[in-house]
């Protein structure tokens, strides 16, 4: 962990060299993250160990920089994977200037956050949208949409979105148009969602 001001630099230590990933995120970004309305956190977020051991945040960091990476993944599923993996970091080994508030059961957020999705469906809403019509905060709302809905908020899309090709599918629209319709970009991506979702293309469903 490199914190905000401090030099650093790049080189290996040894000839054979080195692979890393990296994220970069301010400082301003991740207290914005954690916060919700009305909160107020002054001062600066601190990592005070430089290497830290922790195959399970690590592995939910990887698998965030992986969906950054892929054409499928909507951008509301990486956010919400990157987001999951930094509240987790910050939570084991950051330092906060005040104590990070605990998420708690805020039904008429997680309603707000629901309908907002149904109704921008196509438009592939970013975690912070979804969060500011929520009205509490990225972290917060991933954890309390998971425990009332089952599932995180990409994932509850991609559920949405396939439901709705298959209603359009059986009422006889071109799986091309179905595709636009919903929010994917070209129609192997729904089909391989659809696929994913029913256990058969969207052919099949079709029939």
């Amino acid at each position: 962990m490199i914190n905000s001001g401090h030099l650093h630099e790049g080189r290996p230590a040894t000839e054979a060299g080195w692979d890393y990933r990296m994220v970069y995120m301010p400082t301003t970004g991740l207290i914005g993250l954690l916060k919700d309305d009305g909160e107020d956190f002054s001062g600066t977020l601190y990592f005070p160990e430089t290497v830290i051991d922790d195959p399970q945040t690590m592995k939910l960091i990887r698998k965030a920089h992986v969906c950054s990476e892929s054409n499928d993944a909507t951008q509301l599923e990486k956010t919400s994977r990157l987001a999951t993996a930094v509240f987790q970091l910050v939570q084991r080994h950051g330092q906060m200037p005040h104590p990070m508030p605990r998420p708690g059961a805020i039904p008429g957020a997680v309603k707000r956050a629901r309908e907002y999705i149904d109704a921008h469906i196509a438009e592939s809403p970013s975690l912070d949208i979804i969060s500011q019509a929520a009205g509490m905060s990225s972290f917060h709302l991933l954890r309390a949409f998971k425990e009332a809905i089952g599932v995180a908020p990409h994932a509850y899309l991609v559920q949405r979105r396939v439901e709705m090709a298959k209603h359009l599918l059986l009422k006889g629209h071109p799986l091309r148009l179905v595709a636009i319709a919903v929010g994917y970009c070209d129609q192997g991506h729904l089909s391989r969602e659809f696929s994913r979702f029913f256990g058969v293309p969207p052919g099949v469903a079709r029939q």
